[in-house]
């Protein structure tokens, strides 16, 4: 599989309107946050489509700087807080809300720890092999290890959420994890996303069956 401007923007175009309607069918409050993670993701891949215009042309050095930063700013910040508070909204079970806000914790923690290193470490983004590598600064994402306490807020929390219909999302979250793990692990942070945004369309027929 090659990835691309033309794949970013595609995948922003139709997730970013799947959001939009999701939000539109979520009914209750408590479900906005969780209604909402279709189009962030969208944004999200909108930024990588035009980082991938900045890296395929020389001379774009301010637009590659703005595009790397948004993309990561949604992968390493956003989605460990965003994930863990949408099914802590949403579940009514006192005990699994409980470990939904243990795992928000750790996710404001891991947000906290990310940010860090994108303001004080150097943040590059080159294409390799038809995929943008991301680092930041001397730490890597080719480690089994490192993606461990990334699921904890960012994963989970779906999987134990007490709807089998959200269950569903976290299991094939977590499988589509793995296989960016096997298949694309230099790349993880890019392949991930965009199996994960992919992925979230599914919030709508989510919402959608709860409306019924």
């Amino acid at each position: 599989m090659c990835f691309s401007a033309e794949v970013s923007f595609g995948a922003s175009a139709v997730i970013s309107t799947v959001g939009v309607l999701a939000i539109r069918k979520s009914t209750e409050k408590e479900q906005l946050f969780f209604a909402m993670v279709p189009l962030l993701f969208g944004i999200q891949q909108f930024f990588e489509g035009w980082l991938w215009v900045a890296l395929e042309n020389d001379g774009h050095h301010t637009l590659e700087t703005i595009a790397t930063f948004g993309f990561l700013l949604f992968a390493q910040l956003i989605w460990p807080v965003w994930v863990p508070l949408s099914a802590f909204t949403m579940e009514k079970h006192r005990k699994r809300k409980r470990w939904m806000g243990f795992a928000l914790a750790i996710g404001i923690a891991l947000s906290l720890l990310l940010g860090y290193r994108m303001l004080f470490y150097p943040v590059t983004a080159h294409i390799d092999q038809q995929h943008i590598y991301y680092t930041v600064g001397h730490f890597q994402s080719t480690n089994w290890w490192s993606g461990i306490f990334y699921l904890l807020p960012a994963v989970f929390p779906f999987v134990f959420s007490s709807r089998r219909t959200i269950n569903y999302l976290g299991i094939l979250m977590l499988l589509l994890f793995v296989v960016a793990k096997i298949f694309y692990l230099k790349y993880m942070i890019s392949t991930w996303c965009l199996f994960a945004a992919l992925l979230s369309v599914y919030i709508f027929f989510i919402l959608k069956q709860e409306e019924v």
